[in-house]
């Protein structure tokens, strides 16, 4: 009997207060509920008024960082497994500025270092393996331009076979003295008698010097070959001198 007294009661109070006219003048006040916020963020205002501009509390870059040592664009460093001309060219500009600058200081090299010829070895070793990673770097574009075999179907293509092939050559040059640089890096790194943590740059400093690591042999090859290449579609162009211009018919 108390609780359906309770219920009554409940009831009778949401009645009335559905009735009350308060909460009907309420009910007739529109609200919005648009989901966009009423914020002007670039809003025009008074420099010495009171009011401040809503961008200026937002920073526009945040966590922005700027390389500034040779470490720093280094590490800036990185070929994807499925790379291409961009990304070969991004390593080489970050490696090239890098050359350019200086060192961390030497608590924070790549490594651990003890004293100051460790440091001086360190040093030459991180020369040594950058300039191999430009120089592997144009290889890898050549290689793009280069082809392994030339078919003789190849050869409906000779004009741009013929471009191609010269804008190989070109970057394989740009590679030598790359290589020449490491070579003398390691040379000069090699005289130091220290073993520094730098997993296998160390190992290609041992290979450089004891010749099992000869890019410059490898270069002249594919130089070489490429010449080869370059000469077949020379003979071509030559017996066929109207087939030295685009061949549109044949692209799909």
């Amino acid at each position: 009997m108390l609780r359906e007294t309770k219920y009554i009661a409940r009831a009778s109070i949401l009645v009335f207060l559905l009735f009350s006219p308060t909460l009907q003048k309420l009910n007739s006040i529109p609200v919005s509920i648009s989901t966009e916020p009423d914020l002007d963020y670039n809003y025009e205002y008074e420099k010495n008024g009171v009011y401040t501009k809503f961008s200026d509390w937002v920073p526009y870059k945040l966590h922005k960082w700027e390389p500034k040592f040779l470490e720093d664009y280094y590490e800036m460093y990185g070929l994807k497994l499925h790379y291409k001309e961009n990304e070969l060219r991004r390593n080489i500009f970050f490696l090239k500025a890098g050359l350019q600058k200086r060192f961390r200081h030497p608590r924070n090299a790549l490594c651990r270092v003890t004293n100051e010829e460790e440091y001086h070895k360190y040093r030459l070793l991180i020369f040594m393996h950058m300039n191999l990673q430009i120089m592997r770097s144009y290889m890898r574009i050549a290689s793009q331009f280069d082809k392994r075999h030339l078919y003789f179907y190849n050869l409906d293509f000779a004009h741009e076979l013929k471009q191609s092939f010269e804008v190989a050559d070109s970057f394989y040059k740009e590679a030598i003295p790359y290589w020449e640089a490491s070579r003398k890096y390691a040379d000069q790194a090699s005289e130091i008698d220290y073993d520094l943590d730098l997993g296998t740059i160390e190992t290609e400093r041992y290979e450089i010097i004891t010749g099992k690591l000869d890019f410059g042999q490898i270069i002249s090859d594919h130089r070489e070959r490429l010449t080869k290449k370059r000469e077949t579609v020379g003979a071509y162009l030559a017996k066929y001198p109207e087939a030295d211009k685009p061949n549109l018919d044949q692209i799909p």
